[in-house]
């Protein structure tokens, strides 16, 4: 996964140093934690862009689905447009080689030529990806062949329908809210077990 930062060279430009150093911070503060959540393993930071890797093609996309939802959430709060945060997100998944902590192969190039071609806002990614990832999980859409630098076939490209990522995100939000919820419950009961216990222990040695 490639995740870019989209009008990183307009900010630098546009903001004090400062300013956009703070903003960089926010990034990555926000984006760094839905990494870790889904798996996800950052092999580098190139400027204001990173690259991942994931053993499951789905979480890799339900990765990308949080990143967007986050940083949508982040700009409903921002009111000067150049403090929002916006990026795109590729991935695509093959046999890659390891050396030095980096990663190296077609798919890692694929993967940096899709996220160049990438629509703001979107998460999209490669007909490879398509193929292993749990389809009724994730609703998508074929978006054509597109050729890419230096890769010497044309590329199948598929992008997360966003009217449904956002019903996905929403069942899942319910799923953990359910999931809390029940924790808090058998918490509670095992508390009231506790107290319960204890009171007939003290009642036992008070009789004694």
């Amino acid at each position: 996964m490639f995740v870019d930062l989209a009008g990183y060279t307009l900010k630098t430009s546009s903001i004090p140093r400062d300013k956009f150093l703070e903003l960089l911070e926010t990034y990555e503060r926000i984006v760094e934690p839905i990494f870790s959540r889904f798996n996800g393993d950052i092999i580098k930071k190139i400027g204001d862009a990173f690259m991942v890797t994931f053993e499951s093609p789905t979480n890799a996309i339900l990765c990308g689905i949080d990143i967007q939802d986050a940083l949508f959430k982040h700009n409903r709060h921002e009111v000067n447009r150049e403090e929002c945060l916006r990026v795109k997100i590729a991935i695509n998944a093959g046999e890659v080689h390891i050396r030095n902590k980096d990663i190296y192969g077609e798919a890692v190039n694929i993967a940096s030529r899709l996220e160049k071609i990438a629509d703001i806002n979107d998460v999209t990614f490669t007909e490879s990806v398509y193929l292993s990832m749990n389809k009724p999980e994730i609703p998508s859409i074929f978006m054509g062949e597109r050729r890419l630098k230096g890769i010497p076939n044309k590329i199948r490209v598929y992008k997360v329908l966003g009217e449904y990522s956002k019903i996905l995100l929403e069942q899942r939000r319910r799923k953990r809210k359910i999931r809390k919820t029940i924790k808090n419950i058998l918490l509670l009961i095992t508390a009231l077990l506790i107290l319960a216990v204890f009171f007939v222990l003290l009642n036992i040695y008070l009789s004694l």
